[in-house]
């Protein structure tokens, strides 16, 4: 619980300090959905660097090829389940109540809503496509194996999740340099 404490705490911190370019003085908060975007592509960039360390280190330790090493480190994907402490940043403290988005946030947030789940369908469906594909046409299998379907409606969150914050970023940015979204 401390360990989520203290991630928050740091997310919070340097999410401030990186709107005014690493200067504490004066500094420009960030808005509570670029503070959720910037956590959520954290989480992601955390899971998928320690994937990267944890793919060679299985293969060395086990004595397997990276490709039989690969499926067990998927594992550490599941450090995105922090994603669900991220609603964190979407609440005032002082006032024990979610935090109100104005009409611009709102707009920015449902925009990249529809950026998300856009690009979930579209890699979904490639993954199905793909996966029956190459089981029909390269491995003469006429069924998929049932443990392959959880994993892609998990890599459809992750497409979705990161799309999203890359979404709002982008937004917000754009948004910050002319009126006009």
């Amino acid at each position: 619980m401390y360990v989520m404490t203290y991630i928050m705490f740091a997310v919070d911190y340097f999410t401030d300090s990186a709107a005014n370019r690493g200067s504490m003085k004066d500094s420009i908060p960030l808005a509570p959905l670029q503070k959720l975007a910037w956590f959520n592509l954290i989480a992601f960039a955390a899971a998928a660097a320690l994937y990267v360390v944890a793919v060679p280190l299985l293969a060395w330790h086990f004595h397997r090829t990276l490709a039989d090493a690969s499926v067990p480190a998927l594992g550490v994907f599941g450090l995105c389940g922090i994603w669900g402490f991220g609603s964190y940043f979407l609440h005032d403290r002082r006032r024990r109540a979610r935090v109100k988005l104005d009409e611009r946030e709102d707009s920015i947030y449902q925009r990249a809503a529809m950026i998300g789940m856009f690009m979930f369908w579209e890699v979904f469906v490639f993954l199905c496509m793909g996966v029956w594909a190459v089981l029909t046409y390269v491995h003469h299998r006429t069924t998929v194996p049932v443990s392959f379907l959880p994993l892609l409606v998990f890599t459809g969150l992750i497409v979705y999740t990161v799309t999203q914050s890359i979404a709002i970023l982008v937004q917000y940015k754009r948004s910050g340099s002319d009126d006009a979204l």
